[in-house]
C-alpha cells in the first residue's frame, strides 16, 4: 500500500510542474505522516487549487466507502504493518488477524482506485502523461517542498567512503 501511495504521490506532484527527476527524489526523501499524505495526494491530483479541507470535505461526502477503509487502513493495517517493520514485532500468528489485514488492505485499495477513477478519470497505473502531466519547470527540491507543503526532506545516509575513512586508524576499520 506505501508503494501505491507513494505512486500516486508521484502523479500528483508531476500534475503541479515538478519534474519527473525531482518528483522521484521528493517521493523518495521526503517524510510526510501517512494520513497526511493520503489527504495531499488527493490535494495535489485536484491541482492544489482551494482549500485541501473543503477538498477533503468534498470527498467525504461523495466517497463514504473509501473514507472508512482509510480510517481503518490508518488506524488498524499500517500500525501493524510499521511494527513489522521496525521490529517491533517479529511476526504475526494469529490467521484470522492476517485474513483481516489482507481484506482491509484490498479493500482500501480497491476503494481509492474507485475514488481516482470517479473524480480524476484515471488510474494509479496511468503514468502521469496520462493524467495530463507535462514537462515540468527546473526549480530546486527545497523550494518545490515548501510551496508545496511538503513536510520535511530526510537527510541523505553518509557515503560508505566517508564511513571508511572516519574508521581508519581505529579497531572498527574493518567489518
Amino acid at each position: 500500500m506505501e508503494g501505491y501511495i507513494k505512486r500516486v504521490f508521484l502523479i500528483g506532484l508531476r500534475l503541479n510542474g515538478v519534474q519527473y527527476n525531482n518528483s522521484v527524489k521528493i517521493v523518495e526523501g521526503t517524510y510526510i505522516n501517512t494520513r497526511v499524505l493520503i489527504e495531499k495526494v488527493l490535494f495535489l491530483l485536484n491541482g492544489a487549487d482551494g482549500k485541501q479541507k473543503q477538498l477533503i470535505s468534498k470527498l467525504k461526502i461523495a466517497h463514504p466507502e473509501y473514507f472508512k477503509l482509510n480510517e481503518l487502513f490508518l488506524k488498524f493495517a499500517a500500525p501493524y504493518r510499521n511494527r513489522l517493520a521496525h521490529g517491533t514485532i517479529e511476526e504475526l500468528k494469529d490467521q484470522e488477524l492476517v485474513k483481516w489485514l489482507c481484506h482491509i488492505n484490498r479493500s482500501f485499495f480497491k476503494e481509492f482506485e474507485a475514488l481516482l477513477q470517479k473524480e480524476f478519470g484515471h488510474s494509479a497505473f496511468d503514468v502521469p502523461g496520462q493524467w495530463g502531466a507535462k514537462r515540468g519547470a527546473s526549480e530546486k527540491i527545497e523550494d518545490t517542498v515548501k510551496k508545496l507543503k511538503l513536510g520535511s526532506l530526510v537527510s541523505d545516509p553518509m557515503h560508505l567512503t566517508a564511513v571508511q575513512r572516519s574508521l581508519v586508524g581505529t579497531i572498527y576499520e574493518a567489518p
